[in-house]
């Protein structure tokens, strides 16, 4: 049986420090906090629910969730 897992990757060549960090403002989970140069930086990844509304709302579109296809071998 496959399953599906993500990865939340931010693309700190495209992030262009907002006056107010947004994706941080609307995370529902809180997971996303100022980092280096004004930058997002998750915090934890596990906790994170992938529900899309920094990606969303990230103005530079710096924000992206992989999807990884896991087998599950015996």
């Amino acid at each position: 049986m496959d399953k599906q897992s993500s990865n939340i990757i931010i693309n700190y060549s495209k992030c262009l420090p907002c006056a107010t960090l947004i994706c941080a403002g609307v995370c529902p989970v809180g997971i996303i906090e100022q980092g280096k140069k004004q930058k997002p930086v998750i915090t934890d990844i596990s906790s994170c629910t992938k529900c899309g509304v920094c990606l969303n709302l990230c103005p530079s579109k710096a924000i992206i969730i992989e999807q990884q296809k896991q087998t599950n071998e015996k």
